[in-house]
C-alpha cells in the first residue's frame, strides 16, 4: 500500500508494506567556526554535503553505530557526547525510503581520512556561515541554528 513505511524494526510490523524507513546517526562535529561535513555521491551521480555518520546495523545502539560509521567513512575516532537533535528526508535517488537520523555532538580524537571506498568523496571542515551549496537541507538548518545558538 503506498505511503506506508516499512522500518528496520521488525518484517511482520504493520508499517512495513510500503516503503522503507532508514535508520541512522550523524555526527555534529565542530569547532568554535567550523563544522565537519563530507561529501558523498548518490546513486543517480549526483553529489550532496552532509554530517558523518550512517545507518545503523540491526540491534546496534547509536553510540556504537556511530563510532563504527566514522571508523568507516573517515578512519577516525570520535568520542560521543550528547543528542543534538533528528533529521528526517525522502531519498530522491532511492523511490520509498526515508531516512531519520538522530544527531549527536561529537569531537574528533584521530586524524580524518576520507574513504573513497564507503563513498566518502572529501570531507571538510566548513564555516557555519558558508556551507556548501549542495549541502542537504535539513543539516543546512541544523548548522545554522546550532551556531545560532553558540553565538
Amino acid at each position: 500500500m503506498r505511503g506506508e513505511l516499512r522500518t528496520s524494526e521488525g518484517a511482520d510490523s504493520p508499517a512495513n508494506r510500503g516503503g522503507w524507513c532508514r535508520r541512522g546517526v550523524k555526527a555534529l562535529i565542530r569547532t568554535d567556526e567550523s563544522v565537519l561535513l563530507v561529501k558523498e555521491r548518490r546513486v543517480d551521480g549526483s553529489v550532496f554535503w552532509t554530517l558523518p555518520g550512517g545507518g545503523l546495523q540491526a540491534a546496534e545502539s547509536a553510540h556504537a553505530g556511530l563510532r563504527r560509521e566514522l571508523r568507516e567513512e573517515l578512519d577516525c575516532e570520535i568520542v560521543v557526547h550528547d543528542w543534538t537533535g533528528r533529521i528526517c528526508y525522502a531519498h530522491h535517488s532511492r523511490d520509498g525510503v526515508v531516512s531519520t537520523y538522530d544527531i549527536y555532538d561529537c569531537c574528533v580524537a584521530s586524524s580524518i581520512d576520507a574513504n573513497r571506498t564507503e563513498g566518502i568523496l572529501e570531507a571538510r571542515w566548513v564555516e557555519s556561515e558558508v556551507v556548501p551549496a549542495r549541502t542537504i537541507p535539513q543539516v543546512r538548518c541544523l548548522i545554522e541554528c546550532s551556531a545560532t545558538l553558540q553565538a
